[in-house]
């Protein structure tokens, strides 16, 4: 279906979500709850082009609440640890939650076993990135956090995938 001639097309809005989803990745972890207004500004400006904002805030309510609770559900457990409240981690999620509709698109085409490895794989690796480069602090040994994170995503993404089909 294609956009109407005064907004952007599907692929220059899946170039600037992916785009705007890695400036927010990396903004985050280097300058974690500094980076809120940057953040919260990028969304906005997703918002203003988005080809449909009502879908978009239901995924952020469906996926990125749910993808927060369980990270904070992750530091009450002491699997993650932080300096202070990472806020800037909601902020993350929020742009991965829309990101599913336009850079992440292709993978509603993949099969659940196919999302399932991408997701175990990818996510689990955002969070030793992270942990790398000390936004967030892992005091369990670090494979024992790797398997959890992988079994985590191994779950969550396809069904994040599924959640974002509707």
């Amino acid at each position: 279906m294609m956009a109407k001639s005064n907004r952007l097309t599907q692929s220059h809005l899946a170039l600037i979500n992916l785009l705007m989803f890695q400036a927010v990745w990396w903004l985050s972890v280097f300058y974690q709850n500094q980076s809120l207004w940057l953040s919260v500004s990028l969304l906005l400006v997703h918002f203003a082009i988005s080809s449909d904002v009502r879908q978009d805030v239901s995924l952020i309510l469906k996926i990125a609440l749910f993808g927060f609770a369980f990270d904070s559900m992750l530091m009450f457990v002491g699997v993650f640890q932080f300096q202070q409240f990472p806020f800037w981690l909601l902020a993350i999620w929020c742009h991965f939650a829309i990101s599913l509709r336009y850079s992440l698109a292709f993978t509603q085409k993949l099969s659940w076993q196919i999302n399932a490895i991408l997701g175990g794989v990818f996510g689990c690796l955002s969070y030793l990135a992270g942990a790398r480069f000390e936004a967030v602090l892992l005091p369990l040994e670090l494979l024992s956090s790797a398997l959890i994170l992988f079994f985590a995503w191994l779950v969550m993404f396809p069904m994040f995938v599924h959640v974002s089909r509707a």
